[in-house]
């Protein structure tokens, strides 16, 4: 009888802690998308930024974008493309609202990156 209310209890515990088991990727791709989209608005900047693995080096690059004073950004995004290098980009100066933004992008440890950077203003 106990052997029975002690299996019972192990697979009961079992049953509970079965999606502890499951491996879950803790690095994931990091884009950054700030801002709203509207009809109406046009693009203002579009490119591929990339940089190739150094090995145990973090790399970066600024991105600037500035236009006339009539010119507001609405939305901006950065999209990692392709497989993940584990890159991050960043909003270093202006952005929605402003004329003018400054997005870094930085690579991991020993990776490079692979980004498209939009910005879209009206």
């Amino acid at each position: 009888m106990k052997a029975g209310l002690f299996l019972l209890a192990v697979f009961a515990a079992l049953v509970a802690c079965n999606d502890a088991a499951v491996f879950q990727n803790p690095a994931a791709r990091v884009n950054m998308a700030q801002g709203t989209y509207w009809p109406g608005d046009r693009l203002l900047h579009s490119s591929y930024y990339s940089k190739t693995a150094i090995p145990n080096a973090v790399q970066y690059q600024d991105i600037t974008y500035r236009g006339n004073s009539t010119v507001r950004i609405t939305f901006l995004e950065a999209v990692e493309v392709g497989a993940t290098q584990w890159g991050t980009p960043s909003l270093w100066a202006g952005g929605v609202g402003f004329n003018y933004t400054t997005i870094r992008l930085t690579s991991a440890r020993g990776y490079g990156y692979y980004y498209l950077v939009r910005i879209y203003g009206r």
